[in-house]
């Protein structure tokens, strides 16, 4: 009888690393790793750092319009996009058109960014925010549109920087004229 449960015990035990090794496999090939499981965090100056990167867009965006656009274009990483423009000549080229057309129409914008949400990634951080943009030239001054950002951050040797940026507007988002 002992040798009847000393075989069972090698059969449960032969059973029960089977599983394991079946469980390991397939974890490993649904991509599950000890280094996914963690949980990704930031530093408290991570945090400080993109919501400067963000409040320093802003003033590139509104102020950018001296120069060639390297200040704007600074924000983002070299193959970085905003929308369809992607790459720095892209991007220097988008600012420099934001602020003629703001000329042409004759007025100055003041782009105000609101409810920041960051979230730590492998790769770096997606953020959202909300954006209002207002007609500083207008007298009162008013709200003309606003929208949503969507990022994708990465931390470089020179900082946060946008990798991705899209902007959506709000359809029936209708401006505060006076």
């Amino acid at each position: 009888m002992s040798k009847q449960i000393n075989d069972n015990k090698v059969i449960l035990a032969v059973i029960a690393a089977g599983t394991i090794i079946a469980l390991a496999s397939i974890a490993t090939n649904l991509g599950w790793d000890k280094t996914q499981a963690e949980e990704v965090t930031f530093s408290a100056q991570d945090y400080a750092d993109i919501q400067n990167l963000y409040a320093s867009y802003v003033r590139a965006t509104d102020m950018g319009g001296a120069g060639d656009g390297s200040e704007y274009a600074d924000h983002f990483t070299e193959d970085g996009s905003f929308n369809t423009a992607k790459g720095r000549e892209a991007l220097k080229k988008l600012i420099k058109g934001f602020h003629a057309r703001l000329e042409k129409e004759g007025w100055s914008s003041r782009h105000t960014v609101t409810g920041l949400q960051i979230t730590p990634t492998p790769e770096g951080a997606n953020a959202s925010a909300y954006l209002l943009t207002f007609n500083i030239t207008a007298n009162p001054p008013y709200v003309d549109h606003g929208g949503i950002y969507t990022d994708q951050l990465v931390k470089t040797k020179d900082g946060w920087k946008y990798k991705r940026r899209t902007y959506r507007s709000r359809e029936s988002f209708e401006p505060g004229r006076p």
